[in-house]
């Protein structure tokens, strides 16, 4: 069985001959590795820029690959806007936001905004890159297009601390808000499927227990995220969908069944405890913390830690090796090693 064959036996909770592993995201990793910038990377001629990546993901043995990371400036970039790109090894930093406060979102216009957005020269450029990844790995790997959740989209538009207040002063207009980035997102996963995606990953830390609780969680995220799994399977009834929320994820893992996730990407979580909550309903991703054990453990440790967690998996079937969020820049290329090389074997 290839990598796509392993994630998909996951989703479906079947035997295989071996646990899937993957990283989660990784492209600020590889440009800190690297000593490049993400423009540097846009800049790379197309072909060239393609290989590059795929080959950094084959070489640490991932089953996944992950592609459109930057999308979300192109849409800062589509609103007015400003992103830069030219830190080295360090992720795209925000300018200038679209949005002063919640209401601002009523001058624009979903459908110009994703037209513009399809338009933005970085917004281009990765769907290129997507459409070369389907064609060279896409038989072999998962090509997860990237998409934020609903809060993490709007804060992206207004800022973090702005919508956090909102919430609680304006709520109305915050959900006003959510719907838009909502329809925005759903637009774009279907735009990214065209090119080339055969699977859907959602990041939304913001939903995340270390920032809002279950309550605010459930009458602000959760909505929203049934919304997106239930037009894209409308869309694409076979379309993996995976969401990732940041920290401790067990509050979070009975709200999200029946949601239409197909794969959920946990942090430092009890695992068994989490599959006998999940019930068969989504795979379990992870989750090797990125911080407390890929940045800072020594590869022998990540590998006795790796096969507890597959142990774990292997009751279950429903379960994908990876770390828990994305890669700590910083992270020993050997610890990455040490993990994927404990689910191949």
């Amino acid at each position: 069985m290839n990598g796509k064959e392993l994630v998909l036996s996951a989703i479906r909770y079947e035997k295989a001959e071996r646990t899937p592993v993957s990283v989660l995201d990784g492209y600020t990793w590889m440009m800190k590795q690297n000593g490049m910038s993400f423009q540097q990377l846009f800049d790379m001629e197309d072909s060239r820029a393609a290989d590059f990546i795929l080959g950094i993901y084959e070489d640490l043995g991932s089953d996944m690959i992950f592609s459109n990371g930057q999308c979300s400036g192109a849409v800062k970039a589509a609103m007015g806007g400003e992103v830069d790109y030219s830190g080295v090894g360090v992720p795209a930093a925000a300018k200038k936001l679209p949005l002063a406060k919640p209401e601002d979102i009523r001058a624009f216009n979903v459908d110009e905004v994703f037209d513009k957005t399809v338009k933005e020269p970085v917004f281009a450029y990765l769907s290129r890159q997507q459409r070369l990844f389907n064609d060279r790995a896409g038989s072999e790997k998962l090509i997860c297009s990237f998409g934020l959740g609903p809060l993490t989209m709007a804060a992206g538009m207004l800022g973090m601390q702005p919508l956090m207040m909102a919430m609680y002063e304006d709520p109305d207009e915050v959900k006003y808000l959510l719907e838009f980035g909502v329809e925005l997102t759903i637009k774009m996963a279907k735009e990214q499927t065209e090119n080339g995606a055969t699977a859907i990953s959602l990041a939304d830390p913001l939903s995340s227990i270390n920032l809002i609780s279950d309550d605010t969680f459930a009458e602000f995220s959760l909505p929203g995220i049934k919304r997106i799994c239930e037009e894209m399977k409308a869309y694409d009834r076979d379309m993996p969908i995976m969401l990732h929320i940041c920290g401790n994820t067990t509050s979070r893992l009975a709200p999200l069944t029946g949601t239409g996730i197909d794969i959920f990407s946990v942090d430092s979580i009890d695992l068994d405890e989490a599959f006998k909550v999940a019930d068969k309903d989504y795979a379990l991703f992870g989750n090797l913390s990125t911080t407390e054990v890929m940045l800072t453990k020594t590869p022998e440790e990540i590998d006795a830690m790796a096969k507890e967690r597959i142990a774990v998996g292997k009751k279950y079937n429903g379960f994908i090796l990876a770390p828990g969020c994305d890669l700590a820049p910083d992270t020993p290329k050997a610890n990455i090693l040490a993990m994927t090389k404990a689910a191949r074997g």
